[in-house]
């Protein structure tokens, strides 16, 4: 993605092998450098690479895409942790 950080790239990369189907890679947060987006149908998946360069982890919040309704959150997980969450809504 265009101007993303290195930590945010290589993160859409590593995603980009896991076995998931009929979501799309989107980035509704153009000004934010370390975020990158999942998005399925109306659920959509933001994830945060900002701290990930000195602590190997991420930040995330799932919603409902036309409501805005938060349906999970969670603040420096792994990327394990990050597969798990995505696997329950994808």
């Amino acid at each position: 993605m265009k101007n993303k950080t290195t930590e945010t790239n290589n993160s859409l990369k590593q995603l980009s092998r896991e076995n998931f189907f009929g979501y799309e890679f989107v980035d509704y947060w153009d000004g934010d450098t370390t975020a990158l987006g999942l998005q399925k149908g109306n659920i959509i998946i933001y994830i945060s690479t900002y701290h990930y360069s000195k602590s190997n982890h991420y930040d995330i919040i799932i919603e409902e895409l036309g409501t805005g309704k938060i349906l999970k959150s969670g603040e420096k997980i792994s990327y394990n942790e990050l597969i798990h969450d995505l696997q329950s809504f994808f």
